[in-house]
């Protein structure tokens, strides 16, 4: 039932921050799920950052260049970078994580949805409803102010 859920809240995730990818993981970081990218394709440092995620229990905003690299490292540019992605990763826990992206050309996520979202992660969570359906989650996410 987990599994089902943390599905479901990628789909969820997917659709109301309008990503172009997503997928999830229980919380041993095996991949449940995928849209738009193969398992296989799934890069080290998104399971680091998703590692991260679930361990301090709480969403992790950045790109797909700043995930390879120490903060501290960083380099301090304005080059372009074309294949630039703007990263959300969403804990859930007990359960694992889910995590969109989407190339920065695109935008990025509003922080106020990936809070939302956490907002109603823990709405489903405390209620203890994890049959919850897409249809369900997405009218509790539009509900919540």
């Amino acid at each position: 039932m987990s599994e089902n859920f943390l599905l479901n809240l990628m789909r969820v995730a997917l659709q109301v921050t309008r990503a172009e990818r997503a997928f999830s993981v229980d919380n041993q970081l095996a991949i449940l799920g995928s849209i738009k990218i193969e398992p296989e394709k799934v890069e080290a440092p998104y399971l680091k950052s998703m590692k991260k995620a679930i361990d301090d229990g709480r969403p992790i905003i950045t790109d797909n260049y700043t995930m390879t690299i120490e903060p501290s490292k960083a380099p301090i540019t304005n080059q372009s970078f074309p294949q630039l992605r703007a990263v959300v990763v969403i804990p859930v826990s007990g359960h694992g994580a889910i995590c969109v992206d989407q190339r920065l050309r695109g935008g990025i996520v509003a922080k106020e949805k990936v809070d939302k979202l956490t907002r109603m992660i823990e709405q489903v969570l405390h209620s203890g409803r994890l049959d919850i359906t897409e249809d369900e989650l997405l009218k509790l996410y539009n509900g919540l102010s």
